[in-house]
């Protein structure tokens, strides 16, 4: 009995380019049944598929080893030209065991991740088991597997402060925009409608912003952003000089633009008093001279990035933490499964001593039972059945304590 069982294949972003790792993608919705023939081809007794922007995991429970030949088997399903083939396969890293648990758990706690701390890969992580075990892919030891990696990954979450600290553009904008202790109805312009805003936007309405007003190059975007956050304010950048003359109080801006689109002469547009701007944009969405206007505040890219670096320093400082907890995660898992082992072992345990039962009450001791009456035969059935019950649970018992205790020393 061990972690043997446990073999992983990894493709991710340490090792290979997105592009590569984009090419062993496999939609959820085709899972199931491609995750079925790799399970039958290969003969493996349970299968977990893991896919991100970044990493691609195949998380196999096995006892044989998965030898290069049967990586080429898997890898060759996914029909790639020579060269990708080769790509990948030079790039694939290979776990088992004890590497490959401890592995899985860096994973899903966001150690591996290109943003340490990002909560993001533990809910993939589980949707990952989930679609197994609902699919009956992931077999026995990995649906223990699985429980133990999630579980660990929520300690590791709760129990430092490795995801505390904001590092993501969204948030650390967002985190600059509440600290300016707007009004609710403030009236707000919103400039881009693409991915960056959507995320603050949704913020935004989410603590009851309700005066926004979007304009975005193409109508269409602007209405797709504009129904998200059910602002009925949209419009596209050639009402920009009326936006800016109605006199916002804050602007969030993030257009994609090589070039600055709020300029000096925008800045005149709009009346006197305070005004901030949250810009997202890369290169800056505003030039020197807008920047010059009275009683402005800003907070930018430049910003932000400071912030992100001090805050990802912090959470470097947990990681050690992160390792002991992992640790820790480790030993409860082997304990889980050793346990589990046992359990399996002694699952006929229960037939046979409800057979014996049968026999002594059917056959053995039927004329004696005969000879009672039916209050009494009543008493007898349920010392048997209480007998029954402690026959079955106490050798389970004893037996995972003798193997646990004997894990423990080892």
């Amino acid at each position: 009995m061990g972690v043997e069982h446990l073999q992983i294949l990894s493709l991710n972003f340490h090792h290979a380019s997105i592009e590569d790792v984009g090419l062993l993608h496999v939609p959820p919705s085709e899972q199931p049944a491609v995750l079925t023939n790799w399970k039958i081809q290969l003969g493996l007794q349970g299968i977990v598929f893991l896919s991100t922007c970044n990493r691609v995991e195949f998380i196999m429970s096995d006892d044989k080893y998965f030898c290069l030949g049967r990586q080429a088997h898997l890898i060759q399903q996914f029909e790639l030209d020579p060269e990708a083939f080769t790509r990948i396969m030079s790039a694939v890293q290979t776990y088992r065991g004890e590497q490959a648990i401890r592995h899985l758990m860096r994973v899903a706690s966001s150690l591996e991740s290109m943003v340490l701390g990002e909560r993001e890969i533990l809910t993939q992580v589980r949707q990952a088991f989930d679609l197994a075990m609902t699919h009956r892919l992931a077999g026995d030891r990995l649906r223990v597997t699985g429980r133990s990696v999630v579980e660990t990954a929520k300690k590791v979450f709760s129990n430092t402060d490795v995801a505390t600290q904001a590092v993501s553009v969204n948030s650390l904008g967002w985190q600059a925009f509440k600290a300016w202790n707007l009004p609710h109805d403030a009236p707000i312009l919103m400039i881009g409608a693409g991915a960056t805003n959507t995320s603050v936007g949704r913020f935004l309405s989410k603590a009851g912003y309700n005066n926004l007003h979007i304009l975005n190059r193409s109508i269409e975007r602007a209405e797709v952003l504009s129904h998200i956050l059910s602002s009925p304010k949209v419009g596209t950048l050639d009402k920009l000089n009326d936006a800016l003359a109605s006199g916002p109080r804050a602007i969030v801006i993030c257009t994609g633009s090589d070039q600055a689109l709020l300029s000096g002469e925008h800045a005149r547009m709009l009346p006197p008093g305070p005004l901030h701007v949250l810009d997202l944009g890369v290169p800056s969405d505003l030039d020197a001279s807008f920047r010059e206007r009275a009683e402005l505040t800003v907070v930018d890219m430049t910003a932000l990035q400071d912030i992100a670096d001090q805050n990802l320093a912090i959470r470097a400082t947990e990681v050690s933490k992160c390792e002991a907890l992992l640790e820790a995660g480790l030993s409860e898992y082997i304990e889980r499964l050793q346990a589990r082992e046992v359990e399996l072992s002694l699952i006929e345990l229960p037939n046979m001593i409800k057979t014996i039962r049968n026999t002594a009450m059917g056959d053995i001791f039927a004329d004696d039972l005969e000879g009672l009456d039916e209050e009494a035969r009543q008493v007898v059935e349920r010392i048997v059945t209480y007998l029954e019950k402690k026959y079955v649970g106490l050798p389970m018992k004893l037996a995972k304590e003798a193997v646990l205790g004997q894990l423990r020393k080892s």
